[in-house]
């Protein structure tokens, strides 16, 4: 098969493949109760496509282990949320030909009382970085593996290796919206507008770093902080998008519900960049980030 081909066809299915899928997202679920006073925020996690709900974090189509789930205060606490469970047991039903599939996406119940500090609060998960190569064997045979390309024992040739890791949070005020905390990650989304008074038709504002530096589209490439919604686009499924320039990017949200914005960052791994120390487990790294909030109508 001819290589330019072979390279496609890997690439799709590296897409679609469990563990590395690009084309999934991760995301935080938040939503926020005060029908009872103090009231309280369901959380969980969300992967696949379609939010707030597509797939387990574990499945055929599409894979993520979870490292980091933490509650992060206005105070700069950190409040360990538990991670999810991953479970591979399944039952298929004898009369309809259904299998059942049990799962975790780490549903919590956050309850306030009369003494939680105000403020912003913020919701983060954090997949583990995982490898993905596709290499030319000792006898000449393509394959893949979930490796880094120093644990390939039998690579004659390589013809990608990626590294790849998602993060996601979702913030939340209580009470009052303060200046929110940065989670740390590598790729970092922080929204300048106040999220808990987002109505429909508004203009919305990111701050977008990869490592502490601007996020920017310049000669070295075209970067965009991307926003999807079950509530905008239909069967066409439409996305909004915005330039990043000097690391901020506005958007403006057409329709109320749940919106998810997310930034994708391909950075190539070389022995004179700041990527030098992965020389030899890949050859380029995929960092994912997403930001999710609730629009008023």
């Amino acid at each position: 098969m001819h290589s330019s081909i072979l390279t496609m066809i890997t690439l799709l299915i590296f897409t679609l493949s469990a563990g590395q899928a690009l084309s999934h997202s991760l995301w935080v679920n938040a939503h926020e109760s005060f029908t009872h006073p103090p009231g309280h925020v369901l959380i969980s996690l969300g992967w696949g496509h379609e939010i707030p709900m597509d797939d387990f974090l574990m499945s055929d189509t599409g894979a993520v282990t979870i490292e980091r789930y933490d509650l992060l205060g206005p105070d700069g606490s950190i409040s360990p949320l538990a991670v999810p469970m991953v479970k591979k047991e399944t039952t298929t039903t004898s009369k309809t030909g259904m299998t059942i599939v049990p799962g975790d996406l780490g549903l919590r119940k956050i309850a306030l009382t009369d003494t939680t500090i105000p403020g912003t609060y913020a919701v983060v998960a954090e997949s583990l970085a995982t490898y993905f190569s596709g290499y030319f064997d000792a006898k000449g045979k393509y394959r893949m593996t979930y490796k880094a390309m120093d644990e390939i024992q039998d690579a004659r040739s390589f013809d990608f290796s990626v590294r790849y890791k998602a993060v996601a949070k979702s913030y939340v005020g209580v009470r009052e919206w303060t200046d929110p905390k940065p989670a740390g990650h590598d790729l970092e989304i922080m929204p300048i507008t106040d999220l808990g008074k987002v109505r429909a038709k508004d203009m919305v504002e990111f701050k977008v770093t990869l490592k502490g530096r601007p996020v920017t589209s310049d000669t070295q490439g075209i970067h965009y902080v991307h926003m999807t919604s079950n509530t905008f686009g239909g069967p066409d499924k439409y996305m909004l998008s915005a330039y990043l320039q000097d690391g901020r990017a506005r958007l403006r949200v057409p329709t109320a519900g749940q919106w998810m914005a997310s930034v994708l960052v391909k950075k190539e791994v070389k022995p004179d960049n700041e990527l030098k120390d992965l020389v030899k487990k890949c050859r380029s790294v995929f960092y994912g980030s997403t930001l999710t909030f609730h629009a008023k109508p």
